[in-house]
């Protein structure tokens, strides 16, 4: 239902990368129940707002339903 290959978020600024989300990896099969815990900081939110479409990838592949968010 939910897949995440390679997923990862980044902020450039002043020729710096500042990465929220690296090399993210995720299967979520239909039925299934997840949690998504981590200390303040850890990207939780970022990655959420991919997952629920709000925000896109710097890079990686978003499969919902297998049909490619990402085009």
């Amino acid at each position: 239902m939910i897949k995440l290959v390679n997923v990862e978020k980044f902020y450039s600024g002043n020729s710096i990368k500042t990465y929220v989300l690296r090399n993210i990896n995720l299967e979520i099969k239909e039925g299934e129940f997840v949690s998504v815990m981590g200390p303040s900081g850890s990207g939780k939110s970022t990655l959420l707002n991919i997952i629920g479409m709000l925000d896109a990838p710097s890079s990686g592949e978003y499969f919902f339903y297998d049909k490619p968010v990402h085009n």
